[in-house]
């Protein structure tokens, strides 16, 4: 049985979320080239699970201001969520042109290539994601991915083991993997 105090919170936190969207639309309204609030309102739609809305309001904000890498890399995220990997590929691309830094952008991204079956562009993104921050445990995971689906066993236990040390929880990190070696394996049959 859930804490009630629980429930309390979290409804309280979507009630000021829903707020959040309310008070950003006035904004909006006022000022419709306000590309900062479309951004604000798109981030506050992904945190309320949205992502439709929240891919409108990224849209505008790409429209309004081409060089905000952050909207590029959110839309991303708001593709992911509906299993879209293809435009949050090139969303994160943006990002990363923009920003070629983005920690975040390269993991994702690498992430939605190996949905995409693309290991080995996977791993070079994952490669420049641990050039960037050599402590990241989601870049090894997406390795360990990356590596199982190859058929590297070695390279993918390697990474696995990497991730599991930085915090990574290793019996989904391992299903994830089985999940890679399956596919390869209905492609070489």
């Amino acid at each position: 049985m859930q804490d009630p105090q629980t429930n309390d919170n979290s409804s309280t936190q979507i009630d000021s979320l829903y707020r959040s969207v309310s008070e950003l639309t006035a904004v909006i309204k006022e000022n419709p080239t306000d590309a900062d609030a479309y951004y604000r309102r798109g981030v506050v739609y992904g945190q309320l699970v949205e992502p439709l809305l929240a891919i409108r309001d990224f849209d505008q904000v790409v429209r309004l201001d081409p060089n905000n890498a952050e909207a590029y890399y959110n839309r991303g995220l708001a593709y992911v969520h509906l299993k879209e990997q293809m435009p949050a590929v090139e969303d994160f691309t943006h990002t990363i042109r923009l920003n070629p830094d983005h920690l975040d952008a390269y993991n994702n991204r690498a992430a939605a290539l190996c949905d995409l079956g693309q290991p080995r562009r996977a791993l070079e993104d994952v490669a420049k994601a641990l050039e960037l921050n050599n402590q990241w445990p989601s870049a090894y995971a997406i390795a360990a991915i990356a590596h199982s689906y190859l058929g590297e066993e070695d390279a993918a236990e390697e990474a696995a083991q990497n991730a599991s040390a930085l915090g990574f929880d290793g019996s989904m990190l391992r299903h994830f993997m089985r999940q890679a070696s399956r596919q390869r394996r209905s492609f070489d049959a």
